[in-house]
């Protein structure tokens, strides 16, 4: 059954994309002008700006790396080509410029995008996206646009200045910003609402392994687009550009982090601790290093896909999950390798938000399904719960005991009156523990020597347990101990218990609690596959879902039962 999921999971990813590139391909009548130029500014302390370029002004072809490097303030030109039909009144440019600006068009003063000036203190920020509509053309084979801009309030240098001019009707420049956010809009409202319902699934349910993780990587997968739509659709004055890109890198670390993470606890791989070091060096290394955040962002992805795609070939067991995780990763890590950059501005989010919708919905799937495994375990454990209170007050025991009370009442009615008040205690600390799902482990010790104490009195010999770790903060399921004590006392004989003392180890080690009780083992062949045995596996499954085992046998000249448990933190 996982090709047909892996195949719809495909589909729909390569749906998302197709759509993206279908309405952010420039169509036709989009001009990029070329052929920019730029000069520095002559600018006195003291003298005005100058109205325009002067004519021995030394240009030059324009270096986006070098004109990332100047404040200004400094002049810009491009040629525009004439147009070549009736749109002359319908042409709109779009500049791009992280500057304050002073446009002009064919030497005479346009538009004012911000106030250019000599120092941060002068000079008011523009937007860092200009859109209007140009004014007519000069009737010549080409016409000139001439920027003067400062950049004074620049909070982070960057790689390159990415200035651009473009030009195209109206309606084509408006489409083209804002249809391929529609397409992210859509993919981004199915993320918004598999979140919701994972969170209604999860709401009251038991946790699983990675639930955090995917609920954080769930945030950083509608937090993406958020922050890459914030240019295009509303815009910003340009120093906010810099706070812009740390905090898509942030995200982009975010995922590169979580991703792996989660799907490491999702499919219980074991990753050793200098691996998770050394990954996250990696990524630190190549989030700071590397020149230009585009490239810092692409290695840190796919670093990522590829730990991801690793994770997941390591994996063992539930494959129908596996393989469609691993066909998104390798799908996208392809178009990382192709498409290199432009990956980055929205094929990876819709990347991201196919493959939350999938993990979030099968995550959920698998929490219902976990959930009706522990309302059975629930149910089952209540009527192993109800047995040992049985067994608790079996007409067997508690003839023997009140037998010996007779007999104490005649001989030592101080020791009898002692038994009694052990009795009442017993009866109700195994009341209060079987309505508790989970008890302090010092309060199944009390319930355990309750029960030796009583069982001392009535045989004339105490019975010992003594415990190395009994101030672990560690909850039990209750009754586990007290029922291999019992178990203990019923196979081997109390007299044997007497001569051998129990003897408990609790010890943490590897994100693992492990309690081992030693007692006298006895010569019953039956031992291990009764009603107490039966009561332990119910009580850990429903407490710890797929992290607990119990394993118990003959050791040396002992009986030993070792409880694992996975910690909660």
């Amino acid at each position: 059954m996982q090709i047909p999921r892996t195949l719809a999971v495909l589909a729909l990813l390569l749906a998302a994309v197709a759509a993206w590139l279908v309405v952010s391909t420039p169509p036709a009548g989009v001009v990029f002008v070329q052929g920019a130029q730029m000069a520095p500014a002559d600018a006195g302390a003291s003298s005005p700006l100058p109205a325009r370029p002067p004519q021995d002004l030394a240009w030059r072809p324009l270096d986006q790396q070098q004109l990332a490097q100047w404040h200004g303030p400094y002049w810009l030109r491009w040629q525009v080509p004439a147009p070549t039909g009736t749109d002359d009144h319908d042409r709109t440019l779009r500049l791009s410029l992280r500057a304050a600006s002073q446009l002009y068009w064919n030497g005479t003063p346009w538009i004012s995008n911000g106030v250019v000036g000599r120092t941060a203190e002068e000079e008011q920020p523009g937007r860092i996206d200009l859109v209007h509509v140009l004014p007519p053309a000069s009737g010549n084979a080409t016409d000139e646009l001439v920027v003067l801009a400062s950049s004074q309030r620049q909070h982070f240098t960057l790689h390159g200045a990415d200035a651009m001019a473009l030009i195209a009707p109206a309606a084509v420049l408006y489409g083209q910003i804002v249809l391929p956010w529609l397409v992210a809009a859509f993919a981004i409202g199915a993320l918004a609402a598999a979140s919701l319902y994972f969170l209604a699934v999860l709401r009251g349910q038991t946790r699983t392994p990675g639930t955090r993780l995917l609920l954080a990587l769930g945030v950083v997968g509608l937090a993406l687009p958020a922050v890459e739509a914030w240019r295009p659709l509303l815009g910003y004055d340009y120093p906010w550009h810099g706070p812009r890109l740390i905090a898509l890198l942030a995200l982009h670390v975010a995922a590169a982090t979580l991703l792996p993470a989660y799907l490491a606890r999702r499919f219980r791989v074991a990753v050793p601790r200098a691996g998770c070091f050394v990954y996250l060096s990696v990524i630190v290394v190549l989030a700071f290093v590397l020149p230009g955040f585009d490239t810092r962002s692409a290695a840190v992805l796919l670093l990522s896909l590829l730990a991801s795609a690793l994770l997941l070939l390591r994996a063992r067991g539930d494959t129908e999950d596996r393989w469609p995780i691993l066909a998104l990763l390798l799908a996208g890590l392809l178009a990382l390798l192709v498409a290199r950059g432009a990956f980055l501005d929205g094929p990876y989010f819709l990347l991201l938000a196919v493959l939350m919708v999938f993990l979030l919905l099968r995550h959920a799937a698998q929490l219902q399904a976990l959930d009706r495994h522990n309302a059975l375990l629930r149910e089952e454990r209540a009527r192993l719960s109800l047995q040992l209170l049985q067994r608790g007050i079996q007409p067997h025991w508690l003839m023997n005991t009140l037998t010996s009370l007779q007999e104490l009442i005649e001989q030592a009615p101080s020791r009898a009156s002692r038994l009694v008040e052990s009795l009442a205690d017993q009866f109700d600390r195994l009341r209060d523990s079987s309505s508790r799902q989970s008890i302090p482990l010092q309060d199944e010790l009390a319930l355990c020597r309750s029960h030796l104490d009583i069982v001392g009195q009535a045989l004339g010999q105490p019975l010992a347990l003594d415990v190395d770790g009994e101030d672990a903060p560690l909850s039990l399921p209750p009754g586990i101990l007290h029922a291999q004590v019992e178990n203990a006392l019923t196979h081997a004989g109390a007299l044997a218990c007497a001569q051998h003392p129990f003897r408990l180890r609790v010890q943490r080690g590897d994100g693992r609690w492990v309690l081992e009780l030693h007692s006298a083992h006895g010569s019953s062949s039956h031992r291990g596959r009764g009603t107490g045995t039966r009561y332990i596996e119910a009580s850990l499954a429903a407490a710890s879902p797929g992290g607990w085992s119990f394993v118990q046998g003959i050791d040396g000249n002992q009986w030993c039962g070792r409880i694992e448990l996975t910690c909660a933190s």
